[in-house]
């Protein structure tokens, strides 16, 4: 008989008689009431319904019958309850109480439970293990009412399983066999792994046991900096058996490993425990210690250690007597994340000396904050997150995690919940430019004119967008952190919680911006003033103008004006473009014959001034024309199709993919380099050289999307003007971006230097 996983709460979480424990497929779907209606927890006391006041007539909606099954429904509900908790009851085995146990029974008294049960069942302790651990719950908050139950059945010869239940609810379960040692698993490595920003820094590279003392009594902020210390002193959180089975952690870079997510690898103490689960248990102290590195705590209040519920974890151990002595587990971490909470997963090689002796497949730990606590925004009187300046926040990484691609609940409240799928959001993964707000709205619902709001945003050592554009700041970060800002400031005051009861986006509208000076952003964080100027309901539409600043310490270095608009969905349906609805064509196409001095570039032949997700001319087309365009000063046309799986995609945003409007006009910036270089105005050695002039004013206007159905992307460039300015070559150039023949991009003032001199740059 299988093993029986959660008892329903309620009927509709049940489906077949074999979901309650019960062999075969007896459907038991059609006694259950409708999806929504409530059922009574025990039936009524009348057996029977009181009489009516009236005779039955035919058609009466409140038939007998309809009543008495009503009522059977109800009983048989009550009676599978009763009848799966005897069988519960009187097939598991109970796990004493233990001391250390008392407060929050860590993994390893579930894990020991579970294989107690099965060894019960089996009269031996396996030489091989293989098999599979999967949490459905966190752990409970005390053993008494612990239970485990083994089962020798299942479809391999060998073939085990037990499951652990905590008054009733199902806590972990595993499922193997001792057969023959599996392949190790693999897992598929994306283009671009998602590069995880930590939520404090620390140069600390190694952990020893007096560090991990001092970890194990919540001192992180001793051990790492004091960044990591947690408001009036509170202890950081530690898992329930501390870190007692470890020695020493050394920790290799951010983007080292397997899949590009970090390295770890550490030492258990000599005398621990054998046995798989003190094995489980030593690779998820070192995940905790990594997860205390990565300042994962900082986010939640009173958090705790659980195990992580999101994937089975897979155990292949071939010969169980070589767990004895001190091991080295080396940990190539999978994902690092905020969603649904902090957690960090590693698949794991245990070795004995040289000799690679198990192997852990998804091993993961997840901080959760306790039962009941609110984690939501804070005034920042009493918030929990501080900027390494020591300022309050009211919002934070979590909140802007789960904004991105969470629960908005967790953002904005209860109010931030909808049944409407597509609610306005900022972007995902990398292209999220924004970490916390320290400026609580005024109130939600009330849009006073002149507030500014402050938010953050933390650039890593190893930012993408700084790798992929040679070393120096791409014009996509300048927009993107800056409109990010000013539409999560929008959103936040309640415009994005506007039309309720429909789909609404946010869409950047246009904007001016202007770079004061060039600035080295590695490692530094960005503080964003956003100034509400204007705020105008419309009919499914509120239209907002911010006014803003970029500052690194009190210097401001780049400041603009933008406008961001909520939509619903039919009105951001009637965008016609920049042209009133009218196709009109790229300036080359609109010759009668081509130009005599038109030629045709194979930019996929050279230098591109872009590359990985930078490299927007990629697969492109392209026709210059040196002294071609409305200025008459040189002229490019670049045409490439839209591939559904463009990374930016994913990116941008959850549930409603579309191309970046930074993504557009950063393709423009990239066509006035290849047009310098492929007319001779610079040399290969110069084109990283080239960025953003500062003290030009940018100006853009967006009037339509690029989304994945679309077939084509058009964009052309005309040159102002290429001169000397104070010893330095500077361009000028207009530029335009067409979707499937409809021009949706006006840009005017691109501005490019020769920076020859800059510091910023990384070796590619």
């Amino acid at each position: 008989m299988p093993i029986p996983r959660d008892f329903p709460d309620s009927p509709e979480q049940a489906g077949t008689m074999d979901d309650l424990g019960f062999d075969g497929p007896h459907f038991v779907t059609p006694w259950w009431p409708e999806a929504g209606r409530d059922v009574p927890a025990a039936p009524p006391a009348p057996l029977l319904p009181p009489p009516r006041a009236t005779p039955h007539r035919p058609g009466d909606t409140t038939d007998l019958t309809d009543e008495i099954a009503r009522l059977a429904r109800t009983a048989h509900h009550v009676m599978l309850q009763a009848l799966g908790e005897w069988i519960l009851e009187g097939t598991s085995r109970p796990l004493p109480p233990r001391a250390e146990d008392s407060v929050l029974p860590g993994p390893l008294a579930v894990l020991e439970a579970g294989e107690a049960a099965l060894t019960q069942l089996t009269g031996q302790v396996p030489t091989a293990v293989r098999t599979t651990v999967t949490w459905h719950h966190d752990l409970p908050p005390h053993t008494t009412g612990l239970r485990a139950r083994a089962t020798g059945s299942g479809p391999a010869p060998g073939a085990c399983a037990w499951a652990v239940h905590h008054e009733g609810r199902l806590i972990a379960e595993a499922a193997g066999t001792t057969g023959p040692t599996a392949q190790e698993p693999g897992r598929a490595l994306p283009e671009y792994p998602r590069r995880f920003r930590p939520l404090a820094r620390t140069t600390r590279p190694h952990v020893d046991a007096s560090d991990l003392a001092l970890l194990a009594a919540g001192r992180a902020a001793e051990v790492f900096g004091p960044s990591f210390g947690l408001p009036g002193d509170r202890p950081a959180p530690a898992g329930p058996a501390g870190f007692r089975l470890l020695d020493e952690v050394t920790f290799s870079g951010l983007r080292a490993g397997r899949y590009r997510q970090g390295h770890l690898t550490a030492t258990t103490r000599p005398g621990a425990r054998a046995g798989w689960p003190s094995l489980l248990e030593a690779a998820w102290q070192a995940l905790q210690v990594h997860a205390l590195r990565l300042g994962l705590h900082l986010c939640l209040p009173a958090p705790r250690f659980h195990p992580w519920n999101g994937e089975a974890t897979g155990i292949d151990v071939p010969d169980t007597t070589r767990l004895g002595g001190p091991l080295t587990l080396e940990a190539d971490i999978v994902s690092v994340g905020l969603v649904p909470r902090p957690h960090v997963v590693a698949d794991v090689r245990v070795l004995d000396g040289s000799h690679l002796v198990a192997r852990l497949h998804g091993v993961g730990t997840v901080l959760r904050e306790e039962p009941g606590a609110a984690i939501g925004p804070r005034e920042p009187a009493h918030t929990l997150r501080h900027t390494t300046g020591g300022e309050p926040t009211y919002t934070h990484e979590l909140h802007l995690a789960h904004a991105a691609e969470g629960d908005l609940g967790v953002t904005y409240g209860p109010s931030g919940t909808s049944s409407q799928r597509i609610r306005p959001r900022p972007p995902r993964g990398d292209m999220l430019m924004v970490d916390r707000m320290l400026t609580a709205p005024y109130r939600q619902g009330e849009y006073p004119t002149g507030v500014t709001y402050t938010t953050e945003y933390d650039v890593p050592d190893d930012a993408w967008y700084l790798e992929e554009n040679a070393g120096t700041a791409p014009n996509l970060f300048y927009l993107e952190t800056s409109i990010q800002a000013a539409a999560f400031a929008g959103a936040a005051t309640g415009a994005g919680l506007e039309h309720p009861r429909e789909n609404l986006t946010t869409r950047n509208l246009e904007g001016q911006a202007c770079l004061l000076r060039a600035v080295d952003l590695r490692g530094r964080t960005v503080r964003q003033h956003t100034t509400l100027l204007a705020h105008t309901p419309l009919p499914g539409a509120v239209l907002q103008r911010y006014g803003y600043e970029l500052m690194l310490g009190d210097e401001v270095f780049y400041r603009g004006q933008t406008v961001h608009g909520f939509f619903t969905e039919p009105v951001l349906a009637q965008q016609q473009g920049m042209d009133a609805g009218r196709l009109v064509p790229p300036w080359l196409h609109r010759r009668e014959t081509p130009p005599a001095t038109a030629r045709v570039l194979d930019l996929d032949g050279g230098p591109r001034p872009g590359r990985g997700r930078l490299d927007f001319l990629a697969g492109a087309a392209a026709e210059l024309v040196p002294d071609g365009g409305t200025h008459g000063a040189g002229y490019l046309l670049c045409t490439k199709p839209v591939r559904a799986d463009d990374w930016y995609f994913a990116q941008h945003f959850l549930h409603e993919p579309v191309m970046p409007g930074s993504c557009g006009v950063e393709m423009l910036f990239q066509m006035v380099k290849a047009f310098l270089f492929h007319t001779g105005a610079i040399t290969e050695g110069r084109l990283h050289a080239l960025t953003p002039h500062p003290g030009a004013e940018l100006r853009w206007t967006y009037r339509g999307q690029i989304l994945p159905h679309h077939r084509q992307v058009q964009a052309e460039v005309h040159l102002r003007d290429v001169r000397r300015e104070a010893g330095r070559l500077v361009a000028r150039a207009d530029g335009s971006v067409w979707r499937d023949g409809l021009r949706v991009y006006a840009v005017e003032n691109i501005a490019l230097q020769d920076d020859s001199d800059h510091r910023t740059r990384v070796t590619a």
